[in-house]
């Protein structure tokens, strides 16, 4: 068998974008009322182009956009004339080990492999959901809840007489009867196939987020993400509440150790592939497939460049995501609340 020829890429370049949202989203005690960024764009010597999306999220990416901008430029440089294999295996091997690619931040990180691997892909005549060995299907998101009682309750009113849904609510006020509230609540409007999950962003101590799970109940609830302050103590947390857990941000490289993150008490993975890069996204899924966890492909907001390689990577995770962002900007692409339809996805 003959060498299979390699790409090279011939252009580099990049350039700003700003989406606005349709309405404000808090998280984290951070309002966002946009999403800004840059594009980057990749072109080989045989006229094949792709794009790849580096956005820092305020409150969340360790980054600033200060130095995603800086990352590009020097990336920019260095991926002239550089080669890229066609072979998958092979290609992921040379992105797990690039020095340069290693030590970019992590959103650079993201648009740099998303482009690279859609060059792949293109040579190859295939998504980039099938050149990664997944079949390209319509995805289900989780609906996205975020707002007062009252915008939750509507929202949870409206969407759940479509079709069996999944509901994500961002918890963690420092109200916590309310909290509790919204998921009593909800619970009671959701039919025998839906069911929901939670996400506290940390922001509770031990005692906090103890109290919430107790006047809260397990009842319908999937899971919690990052129920507490301090990662050390989701063990502890688990013990008390039985709460079932998943982990979003103690996943960012150097915060979670594999112990952690096998603990009985973590039934999942929430993976942002903008805070991690796509090679590490791919390992944990991985790692879930091994250990029996649900890998979630999860959104930090991106624009449609970005939003479509998730939505790629879902179909190869296999669960129902957590891309209910993208009915917060001006001009979705998503086909029905809660389901990414597959002709969305061709890029």
């Amino acid at each position: 068998m003959g060498l299979v020829q390699q790409l090279t890429i011939g252009q580099c370049s990049f350039l700003s974008f700003k989406t606005p949202f349709l309405k404000p989203f808090t998280f984290a005690g951070h309002e966002i009322t946009e999403r800004n960024g840059f594009y980057l764009t990749l072109q080989t010597s045989g006229g094949l182009n792709a794009q790849g999306e580096a956005a820092p999220l305020e409150g969340f990416s360790p980054e600033t956009i200060r130095r995603a901008k800086h990352d590009l430029a020097e990336t920019c440089s260095y991926l002239k004339e550089f080669n890229v294999p066609r072979q998958k295996d092979e290609l992921l091997e040379v992105l797990r080990h690039d020095g340069h690619i290693l030590n970019l931040c992590a959103s650079v990180r993201f648009s740099v492999e998303s482009a690279i691997l859609l060059l792949a892909a293109q040579a190859a005549g295939k998504s980039l959901a099938e050149f990664l060995g997944a079949q390209l299907k319509d995805v289900r998101t989780a609906v996205l809840l975020q707002g007062t009682y009252q915008d939750v309750m509507a929202d949870v009113k409206r969407f759940s007489q479509q079709v069996p849904q999944v509901f994500k609510l961002k918890v963690g006020d420092r109200n916590i009867a309310l909290d509790v509230k919204k998921v009593q609540d909800i619970r009671a409007l959701l039919d025998n196939e839906s069911y929901l999950r939670l996400d506290a962003n940390r922001v509770w101590s031990l005692k906090e987020a103890c109290v919430f799970a107790e006047l809260a109940g397990n009842q319908k609830i999937d899971f919690i993400e990052e129920p507490v302050n301090d990662p050390a103590q989701l063990g502890a947390f688990y013990e008390k509440t039985h709460m079932r857990m998943a982990l979003d941000e103690t996943l960012v490289p150097g915060c979670c150790s594999l112990p952690l993150a096998q603990h009985e008490g973590i039934v999942a993975y929430v993976l942002k592939p903008m805070l991690l890069g796509v090679v590490p996204v791919l390992d944990w899924i991985k790692e879930a497939g091994l250990s029996r966890r649900k890998a979630i492909v999860s959104s930090a907001f991106e624009s449609p460049v970005g939003f479509r390689v998730l939505a790629h990577l879902a179909c190869l995770a296999g669960q129902v995501a957590g891309l209910g962002t993208e009915r917060w900007f001006k001009n979705p692409i998503m086909g029905e609340i809660g389901v990414i339809k597959k002709e969305f996805l061709i890029l």
